[in-house]
């Protein structure tokens, strides 16, 4: 009995000590533990929201999509492949939630580009600051700015999902594909491509300047 209760004992150190994966989580979920799901919404709710206003341009709309997207986590939780990546499993839900509640209203909408700024903020708030060192750098740094937002205006609506996807998000190819449902190779010539077109448009606006 000693020894069941020593190891219970370093068992509970070990999970202690190493954070839980999202994976592991959600097996913990599936498995009737509800408080794997606070975790999960810890970890994933300010994620979720800026990918949700990506759409849907409202911040009320965003809050409402990201709390369904977790309740949708928790009634498949029987349902999630723990052999597969958490994250664009999460962000496919809260993609068609979206894509839904846009076709409901009847109203085909995507992000301003500024929207593209509030997802790279830090966890304080601020914008993520260029390398500066006095008024004219930040001026320059700023007509910098203006312009990659103009560019990426310019984009099809397909694309600039892909950008935020992958830039913004921080996903790789193939995590992408499982979002907007395609290949990674697909997902990878695509992002090629449209690499190329910015860096076309930005050489065309420099040459303008």
């Amino acid at each position: 009995m000693q020894a069941g209760s020593a190891l219970a004992r370093a068992e509970l150190c070990m999970s202690t000590a190493q954070p839980q994966s999202d994976e592991g989580l959600m097996a913990q979920l599936s498995g009737g533990r509800d408080d794997a799901l606070a975790e999960l919404v810890k970890r994933y709710q300010n994620d979720v929201f800026r990918f949700c206003l990506h759409y849907l341009k409202n911040v009320d709309h965003a809050k409402e999509i990201s709390q369904e997207t977790f309740l949708r986590v928790y009634s498949a939780r029987d349902r999630f492949d723990v052999s597969r990546k958490f994250k664009p499993w999460l962000l496919c839900i809260a993609r068609n939630l979206c894509l839904n509640e846009i076709k409901r209203k009847k109203t085909v909408q995507m992000e301003a580009l500024e929207d593209y700024a509030s997802a790279s903020r830090e966890d304080n708030g601020a914008l993520s600051a260029f390398s500066v060192d006095g008024p004219s750098d930040r001026l320059m740094a700023e007509e910098r700015r203006q312009t990659l937002l103009h560019v990426l205006e310019a984009l099809p609506v397909d694309a600039r999902e892909i950008v935020n996807l992958r830039y913004f998000q921080r996903m790789s190819a193939r995590e992408i594909a499982e979002v907007v449902d395609s290949t990674e190779g697909a997902v990878r010539t695509r992002l090629h491509r449209i690499l190329r077109q910015l860096q076309d448009s930005c050489e065309h606006l420099k040459d303008q300047v």
